[in-house]
């Protein structure tokens, strides 16, 4: 408002731009996860730690000892407990800050007939009625009082189709956990672009303008 006055214009100019300088040298917001080659896209907090991907893999029970090319998935994890970031965040009992990966998986030739709509819900945990009933029958499953939050079908064009997945579990009778999942497929089905947040209910509702921010970035665009 002060540069209206001409006395004071050139001040208050030098001032602003003293004051961009000074944030501009501060720490970033964020962190961009970019993998250029499948433009696959995803913005998490700086205060957020990287994880180990060959640690994401291996808990996933994908083999990693070879070459990431080889092995066809590529795939980066944060995670919001900044003391004692770690992978069981991601896949154990509880996790009480959020916790994130985003993945690339290459789909074989042999499967890509089978990627339906149910079986990206069920990537990792049994969100359909077909693999709840069957968890439901076995004695086996650590999981328990599931509850749907949020189910919708993605169509965002470019070939892409998706399903974008929030719900609650309890594993081995922790307390519930929340999961918030995005799984696109393209056109062909040759490749499926996943991401995967979680945290405990509290947690999700009390970080949920921070969570949305990071769910809302994941972002997927086929080549042209």
């Amino acid at each position: 408002m002060g540069f209206r006055r001409a006395p004071l214009g050139a001040p208050l100019i030098a001032l602003a731009v003293s004051a961009l300088v000074v944030a501009g040298c501060g720490a970033p917001e964020y962190t961009y996860v970019t993998n250029s080659d499948d433009r696959t896209y995803l913005r998490v907090p700086s205060t957020w730690r990287a994880l180990d991907s060959k640690s994401i893999l291996e808990s996933m029970g994908v083999d990693a000892t070879g070459d990431p090319e080889q092995i066809g998935f590529w795939l980066e994890g944060y995670d919001a407990d900044t003391a004692a970031p770690s992978v069981a965040h991601l896949f154990g009992q509880r996790s009480d800050a959020p916790a994130v990966f985003v993945g690339v998986q290459d789909v074989p030739l042999t499967l890509r007939g089978q990627i339906s709509l149910d079986v990206m819900r069920d990537l990792w945990r049994p969100v359909s009625a077909t693999a709840r009933q069957q968890a439901d029958q076995s004695q086996m499953s650590p999981f328990s009082g599931f509850q749907l939050v949020d189910d919708e079908v993605l169509t965002p064009g470019d070939g892409l189709r998706g399903v974008h997945s929030v719900y609650r579990y309890r594993i081995l009778d922790g307390p519930p956990q929340v999961f918030d999942q995005i799984v696109y497929t393209n056109d062909d089905a040759s490749k499926i672009y996943m991401f995967y947040l979680r945290c405990s209910t509290e947690c999700y509702e009390q970080r949920q303008q921070e969570i949305a921010g990071v769910v809302s970035s994941f972002t997927v665009r086929e080549n042209p």
